[in-house]
């Protein structure tokens, strides 16, 4: 389970980047978090993995402060796919190992099945001993979220977190990602931060954040009816 606890952080000025946060996502639970840009959603998500720690208030994974875990111990827990991810000019194979560098091919087939990469890695001469290229560039913006998704499914995290990962797909490849999500947040807690309406529709629980702020929270059709913040971001 995580729970921010009553957390305030600021980078270097007075302003709060987060002003008294607190919510929980329990074992197996999607949370969304939504808002505007600079609403400190991604912030969260740097005190998660100790990027930095609070001002104040508490950051918990399975009740345990995050500043008592061991580093590496915490960022084993974690996968974060993030929409600027980095391939390395390696094979599909290498890429999708990375941070499971024993895993077998079968398990690496696994995975890119799981994460709806498996066919598209089939079509290439090479399978996936195919070159990706310097960042992945010989790979759409889709094929390379897929990749990071099978990388992320090989790591087998408790918490799994995509911070905007899918706001570059174009709508033909969405629903593949999608399905690919669904998998990979099966019996993982996830966090999701995202602008696509058809991914927080069906988080658990909606974290709607204003100004470093929680403005409000609960699930689609309890927000739809109570709150003006979270209307706003579905009239745009």
């Amino acid at each position: 389970a995580i729970q921010f606890d009553h957390v305030t952080f600021n980078y270097r000025s007075d302003t709060p980047v987060l002003d008294d946060v607190s919510f929980a996502a329990q074992p197996g639970q999607t949370v969304a978090i939504v808002g505007q840009t600079g609403s400190g959603k991604t912030s969260i998500i740097k005190l998660l993995n100790r990027i930095y720690d609070t001002n104040a208030g508490r950051v918990l994974i399975d009740g345990v402060d995050v500043r008592d875990w061991q580093m590496a111990a915490l960022r084993q827990q974690i996968s974060i796919i993030e929409q600027d991810l980095f391939l390395f000019s390696r094979t599909i194979a290498e890429n999708i190992k990375f941070g499971n560098s024993g895993a077998t091919p079968e398990q690496v087939e696994a995975a890119a099945k799981a994460a709806q990469a498996h066919d598209f890695v089939m079509n290439f001469a090479d399978g996936y001993n195919t070159i990706v290229g310097e960042r992945g560039v010989t790979l759409s913006g889709g094929q390379r979220q897929r990749i990071a998704l099978a990388r992320a499914l090989l790591t087998d995290p408790k918490i799994l977190i995509l911070d905007d990962a899918t706001s570059a797909i174009d709508s033909a490849t969405e629903d593949q990602i999608q399905q690919a999500i669904y998998t990979a947040a099966r019996g993982r807690t996830t966090i999701l931060i995202t602008h696509r309406l058809s991914q927080i529709r069906w988080a658990d629980v909606i974290v709607v954040m204003r100004g470093g702020k929680v403005a409000a929270i609960g699930s689609h059709d309890e927000l739809l009816a109570k709150s003006k913040a979270y209307q706003r971001i579905f009239a745009r």
